[in-house]
């Protein structure tokens, strides 16, 4: 019962330890069906973790904080652009292109864009800006061949020896070394700089949405452009009891029920979703499967999620997932974006990627700013 109250503090992002309260039916309500788990976490788990945090609250940043100093001075916030562009966006399933001419959209890129803006303007305002990268390449420093042995257990090795049964098992293993060297093992890298060598304050996580697309009566993929278009954020939570049954999941749980993250989490993650919706004029997103969970006492945009990034970074972690790219709404805004800049000329009024930084930089002043 003690683990399943936690659990419940910690999505409600209220201080921990609370007791007097029975939350456990409207934790079944919150999280149904990821409460029972909640049984199998030993409270020795809880009561031996310590955590010293390397990380300063929004309310310690605000109080220690001279008049005379710019409006973010104190705040240390790092900015990590999602995925990669470049050669590698199709191998993360991020480059794409409706017409022939048309300019490739790679999110890595798009976000790298913003990420960039961003900083600008919070330099400016006395925050100190790391980005977890300034260029098209992965920060994982591995290549896909450093992970043959572990592909190799991975993919079944094929029974005959044809040409044509030796080239798909090629094929595989490379695409089982590009996943981990790309994806999996390149978020790794990305938490473990937040962890030990950055340690900011906070981390924002970019990213542009995409819907799937849609599919003929057959079943075959059509390249076409969507109508639905929204926007929502991310925070840590909404564990399954299968996720849990795994150890360093559950370590990494704990670590952000105990260490406070939780609270920022959920005050900076309402922030950004308001001033995300209010810039992008779109509808909160809604996710139809048991994966995420609406935190119905803030704003409809924001939502938790157990994301590999949100898990493993310890200090408050929003990621944000606004527009649809291949949406009619998006993508011509998007590409005009990229042929603005790739001609040079400054971006307008109505850029996509300078509405997405603005509303970040909103959000970022209306919890580290000096306020009213």
């Amino acid at each position: 019962m003690v683990a399943r109250r936690l659990l419940l503090l910690y999505g409600l992002g209220i201080p921990l330890f609370a007791s007097g309260i029975d939350y456990a039916a409207e934790l079944d309500q919150r999280y149904a069906p990821y409460a029972e788990w909640a049984e199998q976490i030993p409270l020795e788990e809880l009561q031996t973790r310590t955590t010293e945090n390397w990380w300063r609250s929004p309310e310690w940043i605000r109080r220690t904080r001279e008049e005379s100093d710019l409006p973010l001075s104190g705040l240390h916030l790092a900015l990590d652009p999602g995925h990669i562009g470049g050669e590698w966006a199709a191998i993360e399933g991020r480059d794409f292109m409706i017409e022939a001419g048309d300019f490739p959209v790679r999110e890595g890129e798009l976000v790298l864009e913003v990420a960039r803006l961003v900083r600008a303007d919070l330099l400016a305002m006395g925050a100190q800006v790391t980005l977890l990268r300034d260029k098209i390449a992965p920060v994982n420093p591995k290549p896909p061949e450093a992970y043959l042995s572990y592909a190799a257990k991975r993919v079944e090795v094929p029974t005959d020896v044809s040409w044509t049964s030796l080239m798909d098992y090629g094929l595989a293993l490379k695409k089982v070394m590009a996943r981990m060297a790309f994806v999996s093992d390149e978020l790794i890298e990305r938490a473990r700089l937040v962890n030990e060598e950055i340690r900011p304050d906070a981390l924002l996580s970019l990213h542009i949405n995409a819907a799937p697309w849609p599919k003929t009566k057959e079943g075959e993929i059509k390249y076409e452009l969507v109508d639905s278009n929204h926007t929502h954020v991310l925070i840590f939570g909404c564990l399954s009891d299968a996720e849990l049954s795994r150890p360093l999941q559950r370590e990494q749980m704990i670590v952000k029920m105990t260490n406070g993250s939780a609270g920022v989490e959920r005050e900076l993650g309402q922030a950004l979703a308001v001033s995300l919706g209010e810039a992008s004029a779109l509808p909160p997103s809604n996710y139809s499967g048991k994966n995420a969970v609406r935190l119905e006492a803030g704003t409809p945009y924001l939502w938790a999620r157990n994301l590999m990034l949100l898990r493993y970074v310890e200090c408050p972690v929003v990621l944000l997932e606004p527009y649809i790219a291949n949406s009619t709404g998006a993508y011509p805004r998007i590409q005009e974006a990229i042929r603005l800049r790739d001609l040079g000329e400054p971006p307008g009024d109505d850029d996509i990627l300078a509405e997405y930084a603005r509303a970040v930089v909103d959000g970022i002043l209306a919890v580290y700013g000096p306020g009213d």
